[in-house]
């Protein structure tokens, strides 16, 4: 039996990574909002309710899924914020 060093991933990281399938949305979602706030520098106004239930749609999954991958794309820093009333999108992020 092998022995795996764990001082290059903690328990975080490794629970809060992206699926395979989740990584797809959140790469199409990110490319929309990228698309959507490239003039107002990457702020995107909008109510937290309906922005989860936007990107439900586009993600084309329930809105508790679609929350769950904004909170990971926040964690992997292709959203900088996100506010109540306001996004803040990492438009210099690329993938």
């Amino acid at each position: 039996m092998e022995s795996v060093s764990r001082s290059d991933h903690t328990i975080d990281d490794i629970i809060n990574s992206m699926t395979d399938e989740e990584y797809k949305k959140a790469l199409e979602f990110h490319k929309f909002l990228i698309s959507i706030t490239k003039c107002t520098k990457g702020i995107l106004t909008i109510e937290r309710e309906k922005f989860i239930k936007l990107a439900a749609a586009l993600m084309e999954c329930s809105p508790i899924e679609a929350f769950e991958i904004i909170r990971k794309m926040q964690q992997y820093g292709w959203i900088k914020d996100l506010n109540k009333d306001y996004v803040i999108v990492n438009i210099n992020k690329e993938k």
